[in-house]
């Protein structure tokens, strides 16, 4: 074979790739339902949203004290077994593009490797982990109130192309977002 036909033959195995990918790349995607544009609930239990390779677990509660104290407590590692009943243990420091190792009641077996990938002093921060297959994206936020109070949400959003084999074999995460939102609020408040 010449290199010139050998060239050719490589262009149409490329194209077809192309072509192939083209057509699997929107049966791969990720849509989560209206519902997620909307705002979270505060005071109300932890709900699901489930979409197309989509799913969401939001919680929101009113904490009677300042951001800088919820603050304090989401980013201190150490301390999180102190007071959420929820993580049985978290290290590593949290701090932007930093990785930290979770242990859940949720799964006590299983250790989460997550990165910290955003973060804003007093405002919010992102831990995410996983790739296009499975991926898992938790975001913090907090919004100063002027009575002084703190609304404190958390979102956790499941993708990817896997998420239909996975699905059924997830825990339901609820009870764990109500524990999370309720600890958070009784230690920023007794502080």
């Amino acid at each position: 074979m010449t290199t010139a036909n050998r060239l050719r033959l490589d262009l149409v195995r490329a194209a077809s790739l192309v072509l192939a990918l083209g057509a699997l790349l929107p049966a791969c995607a990720s849509t989560p339902p209206p519902a997620a544009a909307e705002p979270i609930s505060l005071d109300a239990p932890a709900v699901v949203l489930d979409g197309e390779r989509y799913l969401e677990y939001r919680v929101g509660v009113r904490i009677a004290a300042p951001p800088a104290e919820v603050w304090a407590l989401l980013t201190d590692a150490d301390a999180y077994p102190d007071w959420n009943s929820t993580v049985l243990q978290l290290d590593g420091e949290i701090a932007e593009g930093q990785r930290i190792e979770l242990k859940s009641s949720v799964d006590p077996k299983r250790t989460f490797g997550l990165t910290v990938s955003d973060l804003t002093p007093e405002r919010g921060m992102v831990w995410s982990d996983g790739g296009r297959a499975f991926r898992g994206v938790r975001t913090f936020t907090l919004t100063p109130r002027d009575d002084g109070s703190t609304e404190f949400t958390m979102a956790e959003v499941l993708t990817g192309s896997m998420m239909g084999m996975i699905e059924g074999k997830l825990p339901d995460f609820r009870p764990s977002f109500d524990a999370f939102a309720a600890d958070l609020k009784q230690a920023a408040e007794r502080e």
